[in-house]
């Protein structure tokens, strides 16, 4: 049997273990409550820290929103700039001065210069000028006489050969649009030779460019980029054609009577029908020497049928290829010229100088007065 004495004993030390193990417990709480106020303070200064990097591109997004909004407002003002002095060049286009009119045109060559947008528009006005300021009479060609185009004419001309080819040719190319001078009237034009950064001479680029119909009789067209230009039934008597670039160029009809086409390049040139009755494709008369095959002109597989180069200087002449059928060759100069492959079928050579002229591999059926031993191309 427990003495009280002892059972009061045995509760005192039961109350001090339960008190002890509340203790701990009380003290783990604390502890937590210690944790959870450090992870609050982290989360804050996190934060803090974080605030400047999004003010900062908040700011920067800002900024790109002005700067696309200014930019397109500097380009509605730019493009109402451009409309205001595109009027106001029309307007002096029209008018009875001719400094004015001059103007005018320099005006819309600079629009042209700074939009190319705006290139189409300008060259078919310009074009639009030159048709109804020197159009070819109903009547027909005028007589020979004395004659140069107007000067805002002539100011035209040479604004549109000096544009910027690469905005108006597609990537196979073919030509977006192009200049249309069909049916205008240029005798006598002297060309307005520019200079290049190296200091050659520029090319005026009439590339696809159309000519039907034109008088161009006297005009200096030498150094002019025809590539793929329409010139078929042009008057071009007397022509300077020279370093010209025709390749490709249709001239099926045109008159090129005594025209200077020395060192032209006419590869693939359409010239069916074409009157090129005394031309000069090469430059040996003016340098006195019997042959100058590499300033002379190239006709490479040129389509010359029903052609008439009588009495046309073709020394050094190189007409690889070139469909010559039923052409006149009478009295022409041939010396030197290379007619490997050329279809002279029914061709009248009568009379034509050939010494040294390369006809291997040429067709001569049906062709008169061709030399004898003329295929060996020996003199």
């Amino acid at each position: 049997m427990i003495k009280p004495s002892t059972a009061a004993q045995l509760r005192r030390i039961a109350r001090r273990r339960a008190a002890g193990d509340q203790r701990p417990r009380r003290s783990r709480r604390v502890g937590t409550g210690r944790d959870t106020g450090i992870s609050r303070l982290t989360w804050v200064a996190l934060a803090a820290s974080t605030l400047p990097g999004l003010a900062a591109l908040v700011a920067l997004l800002f900024t790109w929103m002005s700067v696309e909004q200014t930019d397109k407002d500097l380009q509605i003002s730019e493009q109402g700039q451009i409309t205001t002095r595109y009027n106001a060049a029309i307007t002096n286009l029209g008018s009875t001065s001719l400094d004015v009119r001059l103007g005018g045109i320099y005006a819309l060559q600079r629009i042209m210069q700074d939009s190319s947008r705006d290139q189409l528009t300008v060259v078919s006005v310009l074009s639009a000028f030159v048709r109804r300021h020197a159009p070819v009479p109903g009547s027909g060609f005028k007589p020979a006489e004395e004659y140069r185009p107007p000067a805002d004419v002539a100011a035209v001309v040479a604004v549109l050969g000096d544009r910027s080819a690469d905005r108006e040719v597609t990537r196979d190319g073919k030509p977006l649009y192009r200049v249309d001078l069909s049916g205008v009237d240029l005798r006598g034009l002297e060309r307005e030779v520019g200079l290049t950064e190296a200091g050659l001479p520029k090319r005026s680029n009439f590339r696809f460019a159309n000519f039907t119909g034109a008088d161009l009789r006297d005009a200096g067209l030498e150094n002019f980029d025809l590539f793929g230009a329409s010139l078929d039934d042009a008057n071009m008597p007397n022509v300077n054609l020279q370093d010209t670039d025709l390749r490709h160029a249709f001239l099926g009809g045109a008159v090129l009577t005594n025209a200077r086409l020395g060192a032209a390049v006419m590869t693939g040139a359409d010239l069916g029908g074409a009157n090129l009755h005394n031309a000069h494709l090469s430059r040996a008369e003016e340098t006195n020497e019997t042959s100058e095959a590499a300033s002379s002109a190239d006709l490479t597989r040129a389509f010359l049928k029903d052609a008439n180069l009588s009495t046309a200087d073709l020394r050094g002449v190189v007409l690889i290829g070139a469909n010559l059928t039923d052409a006149d060759l009478a009295g022409a100069d041939l010396r030197g010229a290379d007619l490997t492959r050329a279809d002279l079928s029914n061709a009248d050579l009568t009379g034509a100088k050939m010494s040294g002229a390369k006809l291997s591999g040429a067709i001569l059926e049906g062709a008169r007065g061709v030399p004898p031993h003329s295929g060996s191309g020996s003199p």
